[in-house]
């Protein structure tokens, strides 16, 4: 993937849907510049945006890490994203189809292993919900809601 959205990318004002990307560092780097893209429309302040940003972009390498062997060809993984101004709030996705493994190398366990710690510390709400064909993390923030937002889709109390 590149850093623009391709055939199993379908981007919307609402919500980023991704099928079956590769679980690859190379394809997750274009599926964080997509829901970058995606975001900087939406009602939030910068900080916020960076919040949904680096706990997605967590997610997404989780299951690039933990969910295949090295070198599956077969690993894909799934992305979405929805904004539901109604409801106030932002919910992200990430399935992959996998099953748990830990870091190959006794070194990368010995510095890694924070990232469900930090997607929590990120996120308003966060579950994980693991399966025998797959893991979902699924993680949700509090927006302004659709009473509270202007005819533009920015917060009433945004005067620029």
């Amino acid at each position: 993937m590149s850093s623009a959205p391709d055939e199993s990318t379908a981007y919307t004002t609402h919500g980023v849907r991704s099928v079956g990307v590769p679980a690859d560092p190379t394809e997750i780097a274009g599926l964080r510049v997509v829901l970058r893209r995606w975001l900087a429309d939406l009602p939030m302040d910068e900080d916020r945006r960076q919040d949904i940003l680096l706990a997605s972009y967590e997610a997404l390498a989780n299951a690039v890490e933990h969910a295949y062997s090295p070198g599956d060809s077969n690993a894909t993984l799934d992305l979405t994203a929805d904004f539901l101004p109604h409801e106030g709030e932002l919910v992200v996705r990430v399935a992959d189809h996998g099953s748990w493994h830990d870091a190959v190398s006794s070194d990368a366990r010995r510095s890694r292993g924070h990232g469900l710690t930090l997607i929590r510390s990120l996120a308003d709400g966060v579950d994980v919900s693991p399966g025998p064909t797959g893991t979902i993390v699924e993680m949700r923030w509090s927006l302004p809601s659709g009473d509270d937002l202007r005819g533009d889709g920015l917060p009433a109390h945004d005067a620029s």
